[in-house]
C-alpha cells in the first residue's frame, strides 16, 4: 500500500473515531438538559418524543404501515391514565432514519416511507440527511460489538404513535365559545395489510377524524367533537374489517364504511348523523334517549331488532324524521338498537 493512501485510511480512522466520541459526549450533553437526542430503549422496545407547539397548528397528518395510535386530550390532568405534562408527540418502535416528522406552517406530518430512501432524500431545493448520529450512535456501537442479534419477536414489535394534549391546548378550543385551538383535522392513513389500532380518549375539540385503512380497530372514550369521526378504505372502496367501539362521548357525525363491521355503543349520544355501511357483521347501538327521538333507516337481511322486538322482515326499518339521522345500509348485518336506562353521556 502506497505511503499516501496509509496516510489517507489513518486519517479516515482518527475521523471515525473523532465523530463518535463527539456523539457520545452529545448524546451526554443533551441528558444533562433534558433534551432526547437518541432514542430510548426500554424492555426492548425504542422511543422518542418531540414536543408539539399548538401555535396554528390545525392539521396533524400521520401515514404509515401498521400499528397502533393514541391519541389522548387533557393528559396532565393529575391522575390521568397517560400523564404528559406537556403536549407531545411519542414514537414507539420506528427506526429512526425510516421515517420524516416535520412541522410546516399549519401542519404536523409524520411520514413512514418504510426503505432506505427516506435516510437520503434528493429534492429538487436541497438535500436532506438526518445525520450520522441516528446511524452510529452508542448504542448500535455497543450492540455491534456484544453481537447481540435481533430476534423476529425484536422485528415483529408494534409500532405506536401516542399523541398527547394537554388540557391547556384542548381548553382552548372552547375559549370564548370559538374554535380557537384551530385543530380542524387528524388524518391517519396506513398503508398495510395489517391496518391501523386508533385509542381517542378524553379528546373535546371540534377536530375531522379521518382513519383510512384496510383493517380499523377503533374506540374512542370521554370524547366530544360537533365534527366528523370517518372510517373508510379509501375515497372509493370501504375497509376490508372495522371493529368500533364508543363510549361516553358526543359526535356529530359518525360515518364507517367496512366490508365487515362489528360496532358497539355505551352512552353514545349522536349531534347530526349516523352512517354505517357494510356487508357483514354486529351492529349494537345502546341509546342514551328515547329512539323515537331519531331518525331512522335501516336496511339489512340479517336479524334487526328495535328495542328487543324482531324488524327483520321485510328486513328493513323506517322511523322519524329530522335529526339525528341513523342511516345503516348493510347485505345481512345483525342489527340491535335499544334503549339502555340510565345511560348518561357526560364527557
Amino acid at each position: 500500500m502506497k505511503p499516501t493512501s496509509i496516510i489517507s485510511l489513518i486519517v479516515a480512522v482518527l475521523l471515525v473515531i473523532v465523530g463518535l466520541v463527539t456523539c457520545f459526549i452529545a448524546q451526554n450533553m443533551a441528558q444533562s438538559n433534558g433534551e432526547q437526542l437518541f432514542a430510548d430503549h426500554v424492555d426492548g422496545n425504542t422511543s422518542i418524543s418531540e414536543e408539539i407547539n399548538l401555535d396554528n397548528l390545525e392539521r396533524i397528518s400521520v401515514v404509515f404501515s401498521s400499528g397502533r395510535i393514541n391519541i389522548y386530550g387533557n393528559c396532565d390532568t393529575p391522575g390521568a391514565d397517560h400523564y404528559s405534562d406537556v403536549s407531545k408527540i411519542e414514537l414507539v418502535n420506528f427506526k429512526e432514519n425510516y421515517y420524516t416528522l416535520t412541522r410546516s406552517s399549519n401542519l404536523l406530518s409524520f411520514d413512514e416511507t418504510g426503505d432506505i430512501t427516506s435516510m437520503l432524500k434528493f429534492w429538487e431545493n436541497g438535500f436532506s440527511f438526518k445525520g450520522m448520529r441516528y446511524i452510529l450512535n452508542m448504542e448500535q456501537i455497543r450492540e455491534f460489538i456484544d453481537q447481540r442479534k435481533l430476534t423476529a419477536e425484536d422485528e415483529d414489535r408494534e409500532k405506536q404513535i401516542n399523541i398527547y394534549l394537554t388540557k391547556e391546548a384542548v381548553e382552548k378550543a372552547t375559549e370564548n365559545g370559538e374554535d380557537s385551538l384551530g385543530l380542524k383535522q387528524i388524518q391517519i392513513t396506513a398503508r398495510g395489510a395489517a391496518g391501523c389500532k386508533v385509542r381517542i380518549d378524553n379528546m373535546r375539540t371540534n377536530t375531522d377524524y379521518n382513519i383510512t385503512a384496510e383493517k380499523v380497530d377503533l374506540t374512542v372514550t370521554q370524547t366530544r367533537t360537533d365534527s366528523f369521526i370517518n372510517v373508510k378504505a379509501d375515497a372509493d372502496s370501504d375497509a376490508k374489517e372495522a371493529k368500533i367501539s364508543v363510549e361516553n362521548s358526543v359526535i356529530g357525525y359518525l360515518n364507517i364504511r367496512a366490508e365487515k363491521l362489528d360496532f358497539s355503543s355505551t352512552s353514545l349520544h349522536i349531534r347530526n348523523e349516523f352512517k354505517l355501511t357494510s356487508k357483514t357483521g354486529n351492529i349494537r347501538y345502546a341509546s342514551p334517549v328515547r329512539l323515537s327521538n331519531y331518525n331512522m333507516e335501516i336496511r339489512s337481511k340479517g336479524r334487526i331488532q328495535i328495542d328487543n322486538t324482531d324488524m327483520s322482515s321485510p328486513y328493513s326499518y323506517v322511523s322519524g324524521s329530522g335529526n339525528p339521522m341513523f342511516t345503516i345500509e348493510s347485505e345481512e348485518a345483525n342489527v340491535n338498537f335499544y334503549e339502555a336506562s340510565g345511560s348518561e353521556v357526560n364527557p
